[in-house]
């Protein structure tokens, strides 16, 4: 008996390692074919054939969408104002911006869209939040928000369900509770939108730490970001009542501490702001 468990033991350490090796030597081949010229039609028969013989390999899936994103960021030239990292476009006459030149995905065709790549390995790979973040991440750079929206929904809705086991970049375990780093990744990706400063962008801040306050209302960073938003909107109020929620939830939280007593300060709540300081 005791031999049949080592044999057995012995031949799966045996396949494991083949799978192992098979994985470099597709990424061996990757990496040589995208030193090469015209060597497109290669690597994307490559890409193909490693998914197919590694169908249980995230990295497959991955690289195949890494490549394709790349691939397809192209110049974008718009009538819109220039945004951080965008060329201006002005008029030789007057030099008035006229416009911007952008550089966006999916400008350049290639033979797959990265965004149906990475929702083929989300469905085979859910426990990796890597590539949920990596797919909510495309779809924020193609300016897709609405398909952001339902990935990072659909996100909280898997790791609501099985909050354990989950795993990042190259499978490594997530340590943290998934009620702290779910939120804390809401946050960045609406930070994102804060920080571009539009009406726009303003409302799908909003729509991302709304999702946040209602998933996880024991985290404050939601409800700072909500404060946050009615701060930028000039709303006292809303920003004092938002503030406050937050340090229910945490009372301890430097930053809630400081943003509480400044607009308590700022609508005339002096005792509260003193109190808070």
């Amino acid at each position: 008996m005791t031999s049949r468990i080592a044999l057995a033991w012995l031949s799966l350490f045996f396949f494991v390692r083949i799978g192992f090796a098979a994985e470099r030597d597709y990424a061996t081949r990757f990496a040589e074919l995208k030193k090469q010229k015209d060597a497109g039609a290669q690597i994307d028969a490559l890409l193909d054939e490693w998914r197919a013989k590694q169908p249980d390999s995230p990295e497959a899936w991955i690289t195949s969408a890494n490549y394709c994103f790349n691939l397809s960021v192209g110049p974008n030239i718009s009538t819109k104002p220039p945004e951080r990292g965008d060329f201006t476009l002005s008029d030789k006459k007057n030099g008035k911006a006229t416009g911007s030149i952008s550089f966006k995905p999916n400008v350049v065709k290639t033979s797959r869209r990265a965004a149906d790549l990475l929702q083929e390995a989300v469905r085979k790979f859910p426990d990796r939040l890597d590539i949920w973040c990596g797919l909510s991440w495309t779809y924020q750079e193609s300016g897709d928000f609405n398909n952001e929206l339902v990935t990072l929904k659909e996100m909280v809705g898997y790791t609501h369900q099985h909050p354990t086991g989950l795993k990042l970049l190259n499978g490594q375990p997530i340590e943290e509770p998934e009620d702290k780093f779910v939120p804390e990744k809401l946050h960045g990706y609406g930070i994102y939108y804060e920080k571009k400063d539009t009406r726009e962008d303003d409302q799908r801040f909003l729509k991302i730490a709304i999702l946040a306050t209602e998933e996880y209302p024991n985290h404050p960073y939601a409800f700072n970001d909500v404060a946050l938003y009615y701060s930028n909107m000039g709303d006292r109020k809303k920003t004092h009542e938002w503030l406050e929620k937050a340090h229910q939830i945490d009372p301890k939280d430097g930053l809630i501490l400081y943003n509480l007593g400044k607009i308590s300060a700022d609508v005339g709540d002096k005792g509260c702001g003193a109190e808070m300081v």
